[in-house]
């Protein structure tokens, strides 16, 4: 799985940290592979040199996502063209079986490019519903082993900070500072007029308040301090919403308790 855990244990893609020498890959090495091939061309059938190409589109895919895949895609029909198509080092094709198959090399290269990207697309929402239900089990085991409501706060807090890939966050109790833009129960913000989108998901605010209930009253709320590059799905925001409500359990209990005589 091309997935990796950042320093708050999110699964995170690799494309996000390969982005700049993906790029560098999509647009290098179909020309280094083309200048490779020219000893070859007239020995190797043009079919086979067009689908050794096509692996290039598939690294910069695995490495950078759609963006590479689709430069490498075009750099690698130019470079086939450019360097194993009569008249060599041209642009220009003096067979139609070139066109064709320079071509098919361009849209085999996008669709590969597409279906690597979706199927790491699919890996990492696979990896990021394991992640989630990770952080749940384990407030949810502080929160039934007796931890003390402080530690909680800041155990809820660190988790929120991995789950929403946060610059800070922490508790305030009641009464609340600022009125703030809301994370609601439902996983979408209010109190804002626009939304960032990131290119995958959309951002939360710079800062954005979420709401800790219990016992149908509200006993605090989490400040979420957001990255700008960071997005947050639905999914992760929902799943932030049923964390604080496990801090917002623990905090109803302890203010309904009586002392033992």
């Amino acid at each position: 799985m091309d997935t990796m855990q950042d320093s708050h244990g999110r699964a995170t893609p690799l494309g996000k940290e390969w982005k700049a020498p993906a790029l560098v890959v999509a647009g290098l090495l179909p020309i280094a592979l083309g200048a490779a091939l020219v000893g070859i061309r007239g020995e190797v059938d043009s079919a086979n040199l067009a689908l050794a190409m096509v692996v290039v589109v598939v690294v910069a895919a695995l490495l950078g996502g759609r963006g590479p895949a689709v430069l490498a895609a075009i750099v690698s029909a130019m470079s086939y063209d450019f360097f194993l198509t009569k008249p060599y080092l041209s642009l220009s094709i003096k067979s139609a079986n070139d066109v064709e198959t320079t071509i098919f090399l361009l849209v085999i290269g996008l669709l590969v490019g597409e279906i690597v990207v979706r199927l790491r697309r699919t890996q990492r929402i696979a990896a990021r519903g394991a992640s989630e239900i990770a952080r749940l089990h384990r407030v949810a085991e502080l929160a039934a082993g007796g931890m003390p409501a402080e530690e909680l706060e800041r155990a809820v807090a660190t988790e929120l900070v991995g789950l929403l890939d946060l610059r800070d966050c922490f508790f305030e109790p009641v009464p609340v500072g600022r009125p703030l833009p809301r994370l609601e129960r439902n996983g979408a913000v209010t109190g804002v007029t626009a939304h960032r989108f990131t290119g995958e998901e959309f951002a939360l605010p710079p800062e954005v308040e979420l709401p800790v209930l219990g016992r149908g009253r509200q006993l605090g709320r989490f400040v979420l301090i957001s990255s700008p590059t960071a997005g947050a799905s639905i999914e992760e925001r929902t799943v932030a919403v049923a964390l604080s409500d496990q801090l917002g359990a623990v905090l109803a209990g302890e203010g309904s308790a009586t002392p033992t005589p």
